[in-house]
């Protein structure tokens, strides 16, 4: 099985990482330094011409999008996916969708601010922070309301908990104790640490 991921140290590449190794795939990661501009050389351009990673080539197939990618590893592999017991499946793609389409935009302020910004010596932007807070909310309290007592939002580790973890280290969830529990657990996981590797 010939499996390729162009990644980098951030949350939507590292959630494919994860799955990756979730998963016990053989896979060839390739670096792509985002700070050095790396993600704008023709070479890689010519595999995304957005210029964005994960690339995800799986067997000649080539996924860009980071749940993408999670979705299509969770139909060939057939596992870290919710069984269809009271429609979880479709519940799982709901959430999927809501972390691609809401999520990730408000986590990333906080990841942005916390790691990007340092990096380069500038200041975080904390009224934008505070905005990025009250507006992902309402979404913590759909992933409190899923998560219930349960160790992962659908019981058992599934892809969904890749795709919202990658972003909980970066957030400051001190006031939903489950939800720091849940990341805990996530980041506790032998995959967290080899995916954050070079």
């Amino acid at each position: 099985m010939s499996i390729k991921l162009y990644g980098f140290k951030s949350p939507n590449p590292v959630k494919v990482r994860i799955a990756l190794e979730e998963l016990g795939l053989s896979y060839d990661y390739q670096h792509v330094d985002l700070y050095e501009k790396e993600n704008k050389s023709p070479t890689f351009l010519s595999i995304n011409p957005r210029g964005k990673v994960p690339v995800l080539v799986f067997e000649g197939v080539t996924i860009c999008e980071s749940n993408a990618s999670l979705a299509y590893l969770a139909e060939r592999c057939g596992r870290l996916w919710p069984k269809d017991d009271d429609g979880d499946r479709a519940r799982a793609l709901d959430l999927m969708f809501l972390e691609g389409s809401a999520f990730q935009e408000l986590a990333g302020v906080f990841f942005f601010n916390r790691v990007v910004l340092p990096r380069v010596g500038r200041e975080p932007d904390l009224a934008r922070e505070a905005k990025a807070t009250a507006k992902l909310e309402p979404i913590l309290k759909i992933l409190s309301n899923q998560l219930g007592d349960k160790e992962y939002l659908f019981g058992d580790y599934t892809l969904v908990d890749c795709s919202f973890g990658a972003w909980l280290p970066y957030l400051t969830l001190d006031h939903r104790p489950a939800l720091v529990s849940w990341r805990d657990r996530i980041t506790s996981r032998p995959s967290w640490s080899i995916s954050l590797q070079m």
